[in-house]
């Protein structure tokens, strides 16, 4: 057989689905962001772009949400470079695994003749990770270099090892091609990157340039044992639990299974007012259905947030001859008095034929605009005008104090209306969205800002990736095990009162559906670890852990306690201490890539100690009680 059927043959089989554990991660618009072997995990991240004239920019189709790639049903990611005004490139990325490997087949069709030094494909690894050990057979030292490479070489393949060789990632490419390695210090931080050359020169109209790339990430597993403390008799702060968004897509099986299955502390849902008339109140409408959905939550007495996006025209600085969508829009000067009657108008009407009543509102992401934009100022009058209009129609709804994404720093936008008693004596909780997550600081800056103000503080979209729709991104076993992270740093950091997950409904799902019946994925099994073990109205209690990569949260009720253990990496021994006295024993159930919400025999407390082993990459919830 010659080389070129054998490659050939090769590329078909890496396009086979493949079975087992997840090697790659992959977010929304296409970028890989990991790589995973076994419980090893590492941020490696590939990009590609074209070099404009004299190397003034990069551009790359991930240069705004519009230019983003978009993954269809079969895999294949297809978007556009704008490389100048009529200067565009088709792109199409399709991506596979197997055999260990994850491949990357990128093609570029320009649609016209570009000028440009070149088209070029970066392979980006941690610089901590490798700092000391080599790129092919060259030392990373710790001073950059006196040019910008460190390095030049034509090859068909680049490998990088750590300085014990126990982390490896081995790139092979279609065929010997120049390759520049270097070390960069930028804002986003620290690398070391593989500039591969792919086209050299100008791009000519509809010619095809084609790249084939395979990666393969070996790391030793780190089965260092984990040493967990709990600390009973200090309460931190209160966990009412876990409840779920309704606000998009609301009719599926999905939503009505939620509902069933999941115990809902809070939720929210959508205050239609772009569609919102009485006489749009018909059987099937999106305003009976969200009416529908708040006759259920009210009949379960779960509390609920209700949140605006999308206004009609009219109340708009901007107006447009239809409705339409559209992101940093402000509320006409002149407009309030109308915008706050029909508020009123519809929270009375669900009142009054359907006996719901929300007891939180908000304009949901007005930090960024989504849909309406707020200033700080303007959120802080935005709650003394409405507040005041409800109260005066006698509504118990109060105010959602900023109602902000993501976690990083954004706490400030509510700072002005929290300062403000006019102001505060609207508001009846603090809310923040999860996206995009943060360090331990940001999170606690939010709990810091509600126990400031004794309100409790709730985190209204709980979410990892908030581009993770392109695709179903969030579809996999990995996205699920790094939100039970985020949950994990949220309860430990942020100190909430309730965690309301964006959504219990067929948007961004836990679930999938098959003949209209759902089928719970992990994800959901992950959450109903903490909606359904942790008790009602729990006192969060002190922990501590000996490794990173084990994550401990405990809650107590009353004489019932719930310990929620997050292994993000390789399999391990773990031990957990300071249980209280009248704890004999604990039930265990089990969540991993084998096992879902599996309940284990019981296990021995001793002397207020615990032992078991955790499978990579899994989370277990101990329950007990003390009598």
């Amino acid at each position: 057989m010659g080389s070129s059927y054998l490659y050939l043959l090769a590329l078909v089989l890496l396009l086979l689905p493949c079975s087992g554990a997840e090697i790659s991660s992959f977010d929304g618009s296409g970028r890989l962001q990991r790589l995973l072997d076994g419980g090893e995990e590492l941020a490696v991240r590939t990009s590609f772009g074209i070099a404009t004239p004299g190397w003034k920019r990069i551009v790359t189709p991930w240069q705004g949400n519009r230019r983003s790639l978009t993954r269809n049903q079969q895999g294949v990611w297809r978007g556009m470079i704008e490389a100048g005004p009529e200067n565009m490139v088709r792109v199409e990325q399709t991506t596979s695994t197997s055999g260990g490997q994850t491949r990357i087949h990128v093609q570029f069709k320009p649609e016209v003749t570009i000028e440009a030094e070149g088209v070029y494909f970066w392979i980006e690894v941690p610089r901590a990770a490798f700092a000391g050990g080599k790129v092919q057979d060259t030392l990373l030292g710790p001073a950059k270099p006196a040019g910008h490479d460190l390095l030049f070489v034509e090859s068909p393949k680049v490998q990088f090892r750590n300085s014990d060789e126990s982390v490896q990632i081995n790139a092979t490419l279609d065929r010997a091609r120049p390759i520049s390695i270097e070390d960069n210090w930028r804002t986003i931080g620290r690398n070391y990157a593989a500039r591969i050359e792919l086209q050299k020169g100008p791009l000519a109209k509809d010619v095809i340039i084609e790249f084939d790339l395979l990666l393969r990430f070996s790391a030793k597993p780190d089965n260092t044992p984990a040493e967990l403390t709990v600390n009973a008799a200090r309460q931190r702060y209160k966990l009412l639990g876990f409840g779920g968004n309704y606000c998009f897509n609301v009719v599926s099986p999905i939503t009505d299974y939620t509902l069933q299955n999941l115990r809902q502390p809070w939720a929210r849902t959508e205050m239609k007012l772009a569609e919102w008339a009485p006489e749009n109140d018909t059987p099937g409408s999106r305003i009976r259905n969200d009416f529908l959905i708040q006759q259920k939550l009210t009949e379960k007495k779960i509390p609920y947030v209700i949140s605006v996006w999308q206004l009609p025209e009219v109340f708009y600085t901007d107006p447009g001859p239809k409705p339409e969508r559209r992101s940093n829009r402000h509320i006409a000067p002149d407009q309030w008095d109308a915008l706050l009657k029909s508020m009123g108008d519809y929270l009375l009407y669900g009142k009054q034929k359907y006996g719901v009543e929300p007891d939180l509102f908000s304009f949901n992401e007005a930090n960024i605009g989504i849909d309406v934009l707020l200033t700080p100022d303007e959120h802080r009058d935005a709650i003394k005008k409405i507040g005041a209009h409800f109260a005066r129609l006698g509504l118990k709804t109060r105010m959602l104090l900023a109602d902000a994404t993501g976690p990083r720093g954004t706490h400030e936008f509510a700072l002005t209306a929290a300062n403000d008693p006019e102001a505060m004596k609207y508001v009846g909780a603090v809310g923040f969205h999860s996206w995009g997550g943060g360090t331990p600081d940001h999170y606690k800056a939010w709990g810091d800002l509600a126990e400031w103000l004794n309100l409790p503080l709730l985190v209204t979209e709980l979410g990892l990736d908030a581009a993770a729709y392109r695709g179903r991104m969030y579809d996999s076993y990995y996205y699920g095990m790094q939100e039970v992270k985020m949950y994990q740093e949220l309860l430990l950091h942020a100190r909430p009162q309730a965690l309301v997950y964006w959504e219990y409904t067929a948007d961004y799902s836990t679930m999938r559906v098959n003949s209209d019946k759902p089928e719970p994925t992990a994800r959901f099994w992950f959450l109903k670890h903490f909606s359904d073990l942790t008790p009602p109205n729990a006192s969060a209690l002190e922990t501590a852990s000996s490794n990173p990569k084990v994550l401990l949260t405990a809650f107590q009720s009353e004489h019932q306690y719930a310990l929620h253990v997050a292994n993000t990496g390789s399999a391990r021994r773990v031990t957990i201490t300071g249980l209280p006295a009248g704890l004999r024993s604990v039930r265990p159930i089990r969540t991993s890539e084998t096992d879902d919400y599996k309940a284990l025999p019981s296990i021995k407390v001793e002397k207020g100690r615990v032992q078991f082993d955790m499978p990579l990459q899994s989370l277990v919830t101990l329950t007990g009680t003390d009598q």
